[in-house]
């Protein structure tokens, strides 16, 4: 590897990870010939699926495609915005652009010989730089999960031609991952010669402006878009991070008594492609930095928003471009207090409820009562929380949306800084009332759930057709982009069928299970 143009530590975890899983996948085929098909199977799950064993772990085949895919609408945004906003020819940065990728290509054929040997035959150079939609790369991962299945099919039949589909399922995958990868360099190399441009033109400072005004909206939508084809593809949101293990090197410390903890990034393959072209051009690093600061941080930002269910604060306290370490310290509860802050409040805004439930602990009726705080007096109450922490705030009841002030109790408590739940059995929730409550912000739905049999959970919920209510409305919530969890009460009459629920609510494309043990109060 002495020839490499770009920094292997940096830019060539790919290459490293491929080579491990093809390890495995000769181990499983050799297993395959010695009649051991249990351990194949597991040898083939674990590269194509990923070890969840823990965050450190592998994330599979299926997960360094999905990142690479999302690294790749990443870079293709950062260099359209600079493109777009600067109105840059692609004329102007095409020469460079081709001389830096084709350096970078020239490393990934050296590697997929040294690493991957069987795969260089099949590995062409060349593809469509058209960008892919979100409906093409679920394709691309619905068509190699289908062969998958086969593969897994053949195995399980004891069938000796599992080796070849295997292998060659092997070679079809490693070489999307590749695709991908270089798809994410041609954008990344774009788009910092794009920023070379803007400097050139209107200088650093102006790019930086851009880069801070952007920086927000720019995470929200580059993560927006690859939870588009990671959730569509059946990951779980809390499995998201792990999926940089594609590219990084990555250490977490977290300190749960202090409710903080830092991450850091011991490579980046963007640092080093700015590294490379910034020595090769012999210019000032100072542009590097820049994406470091603003669009690295604020996808790392939307990142965590989107997997933590706490609120927290992201500092940057190390810069890659800085020391060659990228570090972020994180803090749970953001500016609270130092020691116990809360993360999560939940907060009985009525006890008003439309069912009857023999377990409710709070022993909730069908009218509102008289000292029920009014809608200033909540909003008083959510002012009065923020000057403590801004907790993950959970509204529930009663049923919460017998409340009509609801959605403005969330949309204010969203302003204040705080996630917000709400607890609902889900059947006052049609398509308008999902639709607005994605819309003032809610970041999670907890909707009941105590029984795959409809009648059995009627009859806990003391009205019939409640099933079937909270069913559709967990259906709603999810085809309006909201997050779904489901509720369900242990008791001795469902204990056994807990397991049920949960494949029932995974099928259903509910993110989170909650379960509940039984309150002694109230009609308990």
């Amino acid at each position: 590897m002495q020839s490499l143009r770009f920094d292997f530590h940096q830019c060539h975890k790919w290459a490293k990870l491929l080579g491990e899983r093809l390890g495995k996948i000769k181990s499983a085929i050799e297993a395959i010939s010695q009649g051991n098909f249990e351990v194949a199977e597991s040898l083939v799950r674990n590269v194509f699926l990923g070890d969840r064993s823990d965050k450190s772990a592998d994330p599979g085949m299926l997960g360094s495609l999905i990142y690479h895919m999302a690294m790749v609408s990443k870079m293709e945004a950062e260099s359209k915005i600079l493109l777009e906003t600067f109105s840059i020819g692609l004329d102007e940065v095409e020469g460079q652009l081709e001389h830096f990728y084709r350096e970078f290509l020239y490393d990934v054929i050296e590697l997929m010989e040294e690493e991957t040997p069987e795969l260089t035959a099949a590995f062409k150079a060349s593809f469509n730089r058209e960008t892919l939609t979100v409906k093409e790369k679920l394709a691309i991962i619905t068509e190699l999960m289908n062969k998958l299945d086969k593969v897994e099919a053949l195995m399980e039949a004891k069938d000796p031609e599992a080796s070849r589909h295997i292998m060659d399922l092997f070679e079809e995958w490693s070489l999307k991952i590749v695709e991908m990868r270089l798809r994410q360099e041609y954008e990344t190399i774009k788009g910092f010669l794009s920023a070379l441009i803007v400097v050139k033109k209107y200088g650093l400072n102006r790019l930086e402006d851009l880069m801070k005004q952007m920086q927000r909206s720019f995470g929200e939508y580059t993560v927006k878009t690859a939870l588009k084809v990671s959730l569509k593809a059946g990951l779980k949101r809390d499995e998201l991070d792990k999926l940089m293990l594609s590219d990084h090197y990555i250490e977490r410390v977290m300190n749960m008594r202090r409710l903080e903890g830092v991450i850091r990034f011991l490579n980046c393959p963007i640092y080093g492609s700015y590294m490379h072209m910034t020595q090769s051009l012999k210019i000032n690093p100072g542009v590097g930095m820049l994406f470091c600061r603003y669009f690295c941080f604020g996808h790392a930002q939307a990142m965590l928003n989107m997997v933590m269910p706490f609120p927290f604060k992201l500092t940057q306290s190390r810069i890659m471009a800085e020391d060659g370490l990228c570090e972020y310290h994180l803090k749970m509860g953001g500016d609270g207090a130092e020691g116990y802050v809360p993360l999560v409040i939940s907060w009985n805004v009525t006890l008003k409820c439309n069912m009857k439930c023999p377990h409710c602990y709070i022993n909730s009726a069908e009218g509102k009562l008289p000292d029920e705080l009014n809608t200033m007096e909540a909003f008083n109450l959510i002012d009065q929380l923020a000057e403590v922490t801004r907790p993950l705030l959970i509204l529930s009841g009663g049923e919460p949306l017998l409340r009509q002030d609801i959605f403005e109790i969330i949309s204010y408590a969203k302003k204040r800084g705080f996630k917000v739940g709400l607890g609902s059995n889900g059947s006052l929730i049609n398509w308008d009332v999902a639709r607005r409550l994605k819309e003032v912000g809610v970041d999670i739905v907890s909707i009941s759930l105590d029984s795959i049999n409809p009648e059995k959970h009627d009859s806990f919920r003391g009205v019939k057709g409640a099933w079937e209510k909270a069913v559709n409305a967990i259906k709603t919530l999810i085809d309006n982009d909201v997050i779904v969890q489901v509720n369900t009460t242990i008791t001795k009459e469902n204990h056994a069928e807990i397991s049920q629920i949960i494949k029932f609510a995974e099928d259903l494309g509910v993110e989170n299970f909650h379960l509940f043990f039984l309150v002694p109060t109230g009609r308990a």
